[in-house]
């Protein structure tokens, strides 16, 4: 950083020069930005500061959001907005370290927004034997029919509720569930879920929801409502609904028809889901990107 100097040069760079490298060494420890991008842009900066501006050279002045806002949307018009965008983030964090003062109000970073954990092999493999192993014959049907549409088909509590024994299809290809309501839709059944719904729907009425009649008044506690009251470790609906993406994640579905599946049209949250999925090693990443062939 001692040894910058600008490309272009100008007569009056040896008079900002200390000024620029001192407001440089104390932000670079603290971004993430390259010495040589903080010199760059911040020597730019103070020279139109001092020289077209006028004003003198003192942090308080130079580093005021309000000169920064004023180069950055006034200064050299024909730069693109992505550019400015860099450049006011580069010259504010300059400023947060070096006039801290400017920055009473700055907001402290809100946690990183999280989804549902999914749960292990061996967890469902625990609730399977929670839902059969529950006191009555009605609450082992629910309890096993909250695994099959939260687990098998990453259905919401609140599309349980909708579901009769006629929105439920079985054929030569599997088991496929129509889903109405808000977000209509169609869902393949889970293979592994399949032995689990035949034996439902042969103790459901057709008359009935596959759930049975409800007195919850809010559609989105059903299931946290009625795992409360049951015996051993319960699931969490939104778990259940978790381990489904991420099971069709690692398998390889396609986004668009996993999104078709969900309802929704943009996926939210794709990169936390997909931290649950196991990185290739490099032949394997190799052959998976080589051998793709458009349909």
């Amino acid at each position: 950083m001692t040894k910058y100097k600008p490309q272009r040069a100008s007569a009056e760079w040896p008079a900002i020069e200390s000024f620029v490298k001192d407001a440089c060494s104390l932000a670079a420890p603290h971004t993430t930005y390259a010495a040589s991008m903080l010199l760059t842009v911040t020597s730019a900066y103070v020279l139109w500061c001092v020289n077209a501006q006028g004003w003198p050279m003192q942090t308080d002045v130079v580093f005021s959001r309000q000169a920064i806002d004023m180069y950055c949307t006034q200064e050299s018009p024909a730069r693109s907005e992505g550019t400015r965008r860099n450049y006011r983030a580069i010259l504010m964090r300059v400023s947060e370290v070096v006039a801290p003062e400017e920055h009473p109000d700055t907001m402290t970073p809100l946690a990183r927004k999280r989804v549902a954990e999914p749960y292990s092999a061996s967890e469902i493999a625990e609730f399977s034997m929670w839902a059969l192993g529950q006191v009555t014959g009605e609450k082992r049907r629910r309890a096993m029919l909250m695994l099959v549409l939260c687990a098998g088909a990453g259905l919401r509590p609140s599309d349980v509720s909708t579901i009769y024994p006629d929105d439920v299809l079985v054929d030569e290809l599997g088991i496929v569930l129509t889903i109405h309501g808000t977000t209509p839709r169609t869902v393949p059944l889970l293979h592994s879920w399949e032995e689990w719904m035949a034996a439902i729907l042969e103790q459901s009425p057709h008359d009935l929801p596959l759930w049975g009649p409800t007195n919850t008044v809010r559609a989105s506690n059903l299931l946290s409502n009625f795992s409360q009251y049951t015996v051993g470790q319960r699931p969490r609906s939104d778990r259940l609904r978790a381990t489904w993406i991420v099971t069709h994640l690692r398998a390889g579905t396609r986004i668009k028809e996993l999104t078709r599946a969900l309802g929704v049209e943009k996926f939210e949250h794709l990169p936390r889901y997909l931290e649950y999925v196991q990185t290739l090693d490099t032949p394997h990443y190799r052959a998976e990107l080589r051998d793709a062939v458009s349909q």
